[in-house]
């Protein structure tokens, strides 16, 4: 009866005998990594086998963060160590198969995106770790550096200008203010509860800004058993705050752990002022007895 060879009669490999599949001088990979979207990125990478074996052997990929020292002395001191959050390795051991001499593909997940630095080099040093389970010598393994170059970011900066903000009526402290201030959460204006929608919101940018689209931010804490919830919003644009151009009527849906929707302008749009009205939105139900129709706006974030 055949059986298969075990762990301890499996073939040694010599120190060093196995790599990345990658030229002997390639230690660099760069891409571009867009942060604008929350995506989940997959890369792969394999591992090299001088020569054949008759044996099927494993090899365990991982990061060596330690490494970024040695990326910056030869490549520059501004590169950041890509942040652990953002990765993970979804299948870091992978096998030779008897014969070969390349392994199957290692996976690696690159997430949350939208949390690293504009315009900067963040690198992920590489390397194999161990080979069928033998620790590889720390000194003489390879390391492949992982290179990404972000773009833009998800959102326009608006870091050196004060937004305002003015609107049809407010609620009590819920001024149109809070739409515009750093927090999307749980701060937000409110429309007044003694009118009917449609209730607006204008912002002021300070200056022209060209944008792609909008998220817009509902309160947190209002929950949709109170209600409250927009359902469909129109959005126009103004370079003077006089002239009005339509952007479209746009159903809403913030019924999301978010509290969020993203809404895509028709073209690349210009402008200095954004106008956000309510149409629609669900009851707001204060008690078995009290009911409003309002318009609540957490914040307005313009898309790059």
């Amino acid at each position: 009866m055949a059986c298969k060879k075990d762990k301890a009669s499996r073939e040694t490999l010599p120190e060093g005998s196995v790599t990345f599949d990658l030229p002997a001088s390639t230690e660099v990979v760069a891409q571009a990594l867009d942060i604008k979207e929350p995506t989940v990125l997959s890369l792969e990478m394999k591992a090299m086998l001088v020569g054949t074996s008759s044996d099927v052997h494993f090899v365990t990929f991982a990061a060596d963060t330690a490494k970024i020292a040695n990326y910056r002395l030869k490549y520059g001191n501004a590169a950041l160590l890509l942040p652990t959050p953002t990765y993970l390795y979804y299948k870091p051991t992978v096998a030779i198969a008897a014969g070969s001499s390349l392994s199957e593909a290692a996976v690696l997940n690159l997430s949350v995106q939208t949390s690293l630095r504009p315009y900067s080099t963040y690198v992920l040093p590489l390397v194999i770790t161990a080979v069928d389970g033998k620790p590889q010598d720390p000194a003489l393994r390879k390391v492949v550096y992982y290179v990404f170059n972000t773009g833009a970011p998800r959102y326009v900066d608006h870091s050196t200008y004060t937004l305002t903000a003015t609107a049809s009526s407010t609620l009590g402290v819920n001024a149109a203010a809070r739409a515009v201030d750093a927090n999307t959460a749980t701060t937000f204006w409110a429309s007044s509860n003694t009118l009917q929608l449609p209730q607006w919101v204008s912002i002021d940018f300070q200056r022209n800004v060209t944008f792609s689209g909008l998220d817009y931010f509902f309160p947190t804490n209002v929950t949709a058993a109170i209600g409250g919830m927009t359902t469909s919003a129109k959005v126009e644009t103004s370079l003077d705050n006089v002239n009005w151009v339509d952007k479209g009527t746009y159903a809403v849906n913030v019924n999301n752990n978010a509290r969020m929707q993203t809404i895509k302008m028709p073209s690349l749009t210009t402008a200095r002022y954004l106008r956000f009205t309510i149409l629609t939105a669900n009851p707001y139900v204060q008690s078995a007895t009290v009911i409003y129709n309002i318009g609540l706006v957490g914040g307005i974030l313009l898309l790059n």
